[in-house]
């Protein structure tokens, strides 16, 4: 029995676009690993041409995402540097960057679970808690009533804020709970590290690494913190200024030995 297809399944199938849901997926899994190479491989994975598109809107939304993630990971790791100040512009200038990219997406389509998922993980990521309850209360009451996402919000929105010790268990319960989301692996790290629990930091990238082998920020970070120190080395010190002449002298001369004869 042949089936028509819709005018626009059609001309995507005829351009050789890729299947709109499994891009999403696609996108979306990428986003779940945290790291920037791979979030940027998502955010690559949608072209423009697409994501106007209403039949890829998911995948438009999982870019975004991986937009709000990528400008998160940076806003943490230029934090705990002491001269992260330009890494924080950068980083606050990625997330409003992504928030316009993220606009017309909720204008056109309020009510897509997809879209308001992402919204939900803006909000969590910047400090509004209310905003993610609300959000995550519409998305749970339809069909996506469980979605770690709303979780991994509401856990943005709880720990943002904080200091490391408060965030620690916090984070710790969400990896323990959800660990297919691997974000907040990353954040523990850090947050461990700024407790001075080096062991611990490292314990949480070994089961990171044990999830996903191939995730370059872990591995990135492990071989910094096992690395040996630096050898220091030790430079002779130049005298600052110059030695003060000295009068002029005579080279000691070696005294001549006496010469023994014997009496003739």
């Amino acid at each position: 029995m042949h089936v028509a297809l819709p005018c626009s399944a059609l001309l995507l199938a005829l351009a050789g676009a890729p299947d709109p849901d499994a891009l999403a997926r696609d996108v979306l899994a990428l986003s779940a690993s945290g790291d920037p190479v791979r979030l940027d491989r998502a955010a690559a994975a949608v072209p423009e041409a697409l994501r106007g598109d209403p039949a890829y809107r998911g995948a438009a939304a999982g870019r975004v995402l991986a937009r709000f993630l990528a400008a998160a990971d940076l806003r943490e790791t230029s934090a705990a540097s002491p001269d992260g100040a330009p890494g924080l512009r950068r980083a606050r200038a990625a997330q409003e960057g992504a928030l316009e990219e993220l606009r017309p997406l909720v204008l056109q389509a309020p009510d897509d679970p997809d879209v308001l998922r992402v919204l939900a993980v803006y909000y969590g990521l910047d400090g509004r808690p209310e905003e993610v309850r609300r959000l995550s209360a519409r998305v749970r009451a339809g069909p996506a009533a469980v979605d770690p996402w709303l979780d991994f919000a509401e856990l943005a929105a709880g720990v943002r804020g904080r200091t490391p010790g408060e965030a620690e268990p916090l984070l710790s319960s969400f990896v323990a709970a959800h660990p297919e989301i691997l974000p907040p692996r990353m954040s523990l790290v850090r947050a461990r590290l700024a407790l001075g629990d080096r062991d611990g930091a490292v314990a949480a990238l070994d089961d990171l690494l044990g999830v996903d082998p191939d995730h370059e920020a872990a591995k990135e970070a492990k071989a910094a913190l096992l690395a040996p120190p630096p050898v220091e080395r030790l430079l002779p010190v130049a005298p600052s200024t110059v030695p003060p002449p000295t009068a002029p002298g005579y080279l000691p001369r070696k005294k001549a030995r006496a010469l023994s004869r014997s009496p003739g």
